[in-house]
C-alpha cells in the first residue's frame, strides 16, 4: 500500500509540473503585436499575429482582406493601434486627348478587431494623384498625404486632380520628366484625424492662395514642394520632403522644408527655396526615434545613386546641416537601397537594399547594418557579419514593438523574412522556428502595432 501510494503521489507530483511548465510556457508566449502588409498584385493587405516568444507570424481570421482601392503602395497603423490606414495609389488611365486620371486611388480606413482581424470603414482620396507616400505626426492628431503632383485649379475655382502634360513649361506645369514634358509639382495634402472614428477632414493651406482665369482668388487645398518628390518625414517640428528634381534645373535633388504647427496641422513655409542636398537618387528619408529634435543626428538620407547614407541635424527654420563625418558608404555589394530604419534605441541603422533593378529576374536582397558610433557626429560603423540575406526584392523593413525581431518584405518572392535582433551587438539572426512566411501578392511596404486587444 505504501509503494501505491507513493507512486500516486509521484504521478501527482510529475503532473503538477508538466501543469506548471506550461502555464510558464503559456504566459511567455502571446501575441505581442499585429504585422500589416499591403501587396499590389491582387490589391490586399494581410494582418499576421507575431510570436513574443518566436517571432513567428499567424495569419488574422479572414486575412488577406481588399485594400479598398486599387494598387496598394502604404500601409500606416495610428498611434494606439485602432485603425489601419492604406494607400491605394490608383491605376494610371490617359484619355484619348492625353489627360492621366489614376483611378482606384483612395486612402482606406480599417478598424483593427482584437485577434488582427481588419473591418472596412470608409476611403478617401488625396487632393492630388500618384499619392505615394502617407505618414502621421506623433500625437496621431494628423495625417500627411504625399502627391507626386499637385491638383489643377479650374476656371470654377475648384481643383481636379486630372491633369494633361504639356509640352512647354509653365507655372501650373514646371516639371520636366524624363519624356520631355512637363509636369505639375508635388504636394502634401493634410488631414485631421478623429481619434474615436478615424475619419479624415481636409485642412485648408492658409497661407498660399491661386487665382483662376477669371480673377477669382481661391485658398490652396493642399501645400505645394518641389518636382517629383520620393518620400517625406517629420522632424524637429518640420516636415520634410525629398524631391528629386526637374530635368529643367538639371534634375537637382531638394528637400523642401515646412514648419508644423502641432496644434493646427498647417504647414508653415520658412524658406524662400528648397535645400539643395547633394544627392544623385535620393530614395528615402526617415527620423530616429528617441533623439532629441535639434541638435542630434536624427535625419537620415538614403542616396541610391552614389550608395550612400547621409547623417543630418535639423537646424532653425527646417534647414538641414549634414554632420561632420554624415556620410557613410554603403556596403558595396548591396544594390538599390530603397528603405532605412533606426532601431528604437538609437543605436542601430539598418538599410533594406533590393538587389539589381535590371538583368536579374529575381534579385538577391540584403539588410545592411550599421552601429551609431556618435550621433553628435553622425559617424557609423558596419556590424561585423553583415550584410544579411532577405528573400527577393526587398520593398520594407521595420523592428517589432518589443524589440527582439526585424521583419522585411519581399516583393518579387511574396514572404516576410524574419531575424532576431541582438540588442548588444545588432547582428541579425534567422528566427529559430522557420524564418519566412508567405505574404499577399508583390508586398509593397509593412506597418507594425502593439496592441493586441
Amino acid at each position: 500500500m505504501r509503494f501505491k501510494k507513493f507512486g500516486q503521489m509521484a504521478l501527482a507530483a510529475v503532473v503538477t509540473a508538466v501543469l506548471i511548465v506550461g502555464t510558464v510556457s503559456c504566459r511567455n508566449d502571446y501575441t505581442e503585436a499585429f504585422l500589416f502588409t499591403v501587396g499590389s498584385q491582387y490589391n490586399q493587405i494581410g494582418s499576421y499575429r507575431v510570436s513574443y516568444e518566436t517571432g513567428a507570424l499567424n495569419p488574422a481570421p479572414g486575412s488577406p482582406y481588399g485594400s479598398g482601392g486599387t494598387n496598394p503602395v502604404r500601409v500606416l497603423v495610428l498611434s494606439g493601434g485602432r485603425y489601419v490606414y492604406v494607400l491605394n495609389e490608383g491605376a494610371e488611365q490617359t484619355d484619348s486627348s492625353g489627360a492621366i486620371t489614376y483611378n482606384g486611388a483612395t486612402i482606406a480606413v480599417f478598424n483593427v478587431g482584437g485577434y488582427g482581424n481588419l473591418a472596412f470603414q470608409l476611403s478617401y482620396t488625396s487632393q492630388g494623384s500618384k499619392t505615394t507616400r502617407i505618414l502621421t505626426d506623433s500625437s496621431g492628431k494628423f495625417m500627411f498625404a504625399l502627391d507626386t503632383y499637385v491638383p489643377i485649379l479650374k476656371a470654377d475655382g475648384t481643383f481636379t486632380s486630372t491633369f494633361t502634360p504639356q509640352n512647354s513649361y509653365s507655372s501650373t506645369y514646371p516639371c520636366q520628366g524624363s519624356d520631355g514634358k512637363y509636369y505639375p509639382r508635388g504636394g502634401i495634402t493634410v488631414f485631421s484625424i478623429d481619434s474615436s472614428t478615424g475619419r479624415l477632414s481636409i485642412i485648408t493651406n492658409q497661407q498660399q492662395q491661386a487665382t483662376t482665369a477669371n480673377g477669382t482668388t481661391v485658398q490652396l487645398t493642399y501645400f505645394p514642394v518641389g518636382c517629383f518628390p520620393v518620400d517625406f518625414t517629420i522632424s524637429g517640428g518640420y516636415v520634410l520632403t525629398a524631391d528629386a528634381g526637374s530635368s529643367t534645373n538639371n534634375d537637382l535633388q531638394t528637400v523642401f522644408p515646412y514648419q508644423l504647427n502641432s496644434s493646427t496641422g498647417q504647414l508653415t513655409l520658412t524658406q524662400n527655396a528648397p535645400l539643395a542636398m547633394g544627392t544623385q537618387r535620393m530614395s528615402a528619408i526617415t527620423t530616429a526615434k528617441g533623439t532629441s529634435l535639434i541638435g542630434a543626428s536624427d535625419v537620415y538620407i538614403l542616396d541610391a545613386g552614389l550608395n550612400q547614407i547621409r547623417s543630418y541635424t535639423v537646424g532653425s527654420n527646417g534647414i538641414l546641416q549634414l554632420q561632420s563625418s554624415g556620410v557613410t558608404q554603403n556596403d558595396s555589394t548591396a544594390q538599390n537601397p530603397t528603405a532605412l530604419i533606426v532601431d528604437s534605441q538609437s543605436k542601430f541603422i539598418y538599410v533594406a537594399n533590393s538587389g539589381p533593378t535590371s538583368g536579374t529576374v529575381n534579385p538577391i536582397s540584403e539588410i545592411t547594418g550599421f552601429t551609431i558610433v556618435d550621433s553628435s557626429s553622425g559617424a557609423l560603423s558596419p556590424i561585423p557579419g553583415e550584410p544579411y540575406g532577405s528573400g527577393s526584392g526587398v520593398s520594407c523593413i521595420l523592428e517589432d514593438p518589443s524589440n527582439q525581431y526585424v521583419y522585411t518584405t519581399g516583393f518579387n518572392d511574396s514572404q516576410i523574412t524574419g531575424r532576431i535582433l541582438d540588442p548588444k551587438s545588432g547582428s541579425l539572426t534567422l528566427l529559430r522556428r522557420g524564418s519566412t512566411f508567405n505574404t499577399v501578392g508583390n508586398p509593397t511596404w509593412c506597418a507594425i502595432s502593439g496592441r493586441t486587444s
